[in-house]
């Protein structure tokens, strides 16, 4: 199984990176390899080359960050059929924040991807100026990453 991440991560905190750092981790500790790539990265690499795709953004403006956006617009045209995929996004938690990952699970299973697991929404708080994952967030994160892994088609 290969796996694909594409991520995003806008605050100088790089929320959404450590997000997507621990995600791959946790799988492949569970024998799931996982090549990730900050979206500005991710031209070098052809999604229609893996099993599993996952996108994970910050939520901004109750959408996917700009180049999360871009990404996704760029493989259009993309036959992505019988692939799974998963979705991850950060957000403060808040009625009005928008959630990201509606619009990038929208992009993917209209590619023809299936979508492995419910969504991640990683909860983020800000001091001042800087932002960090709520308490007990990095444990859901890992969790779900698990989650994801055991989800995936084993190879035959």
């Amino acid at each position: 199984m290969r796996v694909l991440m594409v991520y995003d991560t806008v605050s100088e905190a790089k929320v959404t990176g450590k997000v997507a750092d621990a995600v791959a981790a946790v799988m492949s500790e569970g024998g799931v390899p996982v090549e990730a790539y900050f979206v500005g990265d991710a031209k070098k690499v052809d999604a229609r080359d893996y099993d599993c795709l996952i996108v994970g953004a910050p939520t901004m403006a109750w959408r996917p960050s700009r180049r999360m956006k871009e990404f996704l617009a760029g493989l259009e045209g993309s036959d992505l059929s019988g692939k799974v995929a998963a979705t991850f996004d950060t957000q403060l938690r808040s009625s009005v924040s928008g959630n990201a990952t509606k619009h990038m699970e929208k992009s993917l299973t209209r590619l023809g991807c299936r979508i492995a697991v419910p969504s991640l929404l990683a909860y983020v708080e800000s001091e001042g100026n800087v932002y960090k994952l709520k308490s007990g967030e990095m444990e859901k994160v890992k969790a779900w990453g698990r989650d994801l892994a055991k989800a995936l088609p084993k190879q035959a």
